[in-house]
């Protein structure tokens, strides 16, 4: 049997990145807990985060040229698979080192469910990519929205932590059998890409700094996704019920933002959109650092709204600007975003041990300011080679 229906193939690959956003937040809610099961302290514990977003890094950049050279439900098939396994190991044992390799496993699977699923929609919808990609990632909202309420309510109930992770490894099974009988029309690349041709795609000016503004804006965010929780429990005072609430209307409002984003896309150009985001992104986070009580928990869930459409619309204008080399454009884009979450993962939990988490959290503030920086210098050019290469050709009179 074949399944060669567009709705089908793209309600099943909305799916997935709805459920690798689950899969974050159901860490990030759970982090507390997952400590005290494993007995370990924040800094170890941020190395959970940090290598989940190294796997993830890793296999964005291979998915990415897998996605020009070979079916790309082929290559969600392989991460829906290795996510959904990793999912139903983690926590299974106490040991450390264990469930590091394990949350490894998942950043693999969820990288490859990223770039596959990425140059999938934009395969399937060539002439729709920035509406596609942030509605696409929207889904990644609504996934990230569910999983807090759903961990925050197994372990309010006192139910096992480990039972959420279960659940969300069969359902990626399932998605998994469903992409073996996948055939999308679209989803072939027009020409193969050659490893020339990333090599002449990673010494492009233009690229290199989009890659940086991703690593730097994209890594604040998903950072601020596993430490939301633990930060407002430990340096604002607030419980994990609250905490997990602030998280949900986070993600919520990071829904809205895409939904609106995806509109906006159709009227405005991507670069006008992150540009935008992110001056807002910055200004929510330093309000959230520097303010007390119910102040920071607002600017918190205010920054889900301010960093909604920056992802989705780096990849609509990386998408644009580099349409030869699609599948390996946007891999690499995610792969970036996920050293970048990496990274900033690592160096909060390496202060926040040392000094506190209030202090922590500046990481996320400075990564943010530099990414607003550098695209504001390069903004006129973005703008300009966009609206070009988006203008209809003139019809010959």
């Amino acid at each position: 049997m074949v399944i060669q229906n567009r709705t089908l193939i793209t309600t099943a690959t909305f799916t997935s990145l709805s459920l690798v956003g689950m899969s974050y937040t159901f860490l990030g809610t759970s982090l507390p807990s997952v400590r005290s099961f494993i007995g370990t302290d924040i800094e170890r514990a941020s190395m959970l985060t940090a290598f989940l977003q190294l796997g993830f890094a890793i296999t964005n950049i291979a998915g990415g040229i897998l996605s020009d050279r070979m079916d790309r439900e082929r290559v969600l098939l392989s991460g829906c698979f290795c996510t959904g396994s990793a999912a139903l190991l983690f926590g299974l044992w106490p040991g450390y080192l264990f469930n590091l390799l394990v949350t490894t496993c998942m950043g693999i699977g969820t990288g490859l469910v990223q770039s596959g699923s990425n140059a999938l929609l934009v395969g399937l919808y060539p002439d729709r990519k920035g509406a596609i990609l942030n509605l696409h990632h929207t889904l990644f909202a609504v996934g990230s929205l569910i999983g807090p309420l759903i961990m925050g309510n197994l372990i309010t109930h006192q139910i096992r932590w480990q039972l959420g992770f279960g659940a969300l490894g069969l359902v990626f099974w399932s998605l998994s059998l469903f992409f073996s009988f996948a055939r999308g029309g679209g989803t072939e690349s027009s020409s193969k890409t050659s490893l020339a041709q990333v090599r002449d795609l990673l010494r492009e000016r233009d690229f290199i700094v989009l890659l940086l503004v991703c690593f730097l804006a994209i890594g604040a965010q998903f950072a601020l996704l596993f430490f939301a929780v633990t930060f407002l429990k430990e340096a604002k005072g607030f419980s994990i019920g609250v905490a997990s609430i602030c998280l949900s209307v986070y993600l919520i409002l990071l829904g809205v933002g895409r939904l609106t984003c995806s509109w906006l896309s159709l009227r405005l150009r991507s670069s006008t959109i992150i540009l935008t985001l992110l001056v807002f992104f910055l200004i929510t986070l330093i309000v959230t650092w520097r303010g007390e009580g119910w102040v920071a928990a607002v600017a918190l869930t205010l920054s889900g709204l301010a960093c909604s459409g920056i992802f989705p619309s780096l990849l609509a204008l990386t998408g644009t600007l580099f349409y030869k080399v699609t599948g390996s454009a946007l891999g690499i884009l995610a792969m970036m975003s996920g050293l970048g979450g990496m990274s900033v993962c690592w160096v909060t939990g390496l202060i926040s041990q040392r000094t506190t988490l209030t202090v922590g959290f500046v990481t996320f503030a400075i990564s943010s300011l530099i990414s607003l920086v550098l695209f504001g210098l390069f903004y006129p050019r973005f703008l300009r080679e966009e609206k070009k290469l988006r203008e209809p050709p003139r019809n010959p009179s």
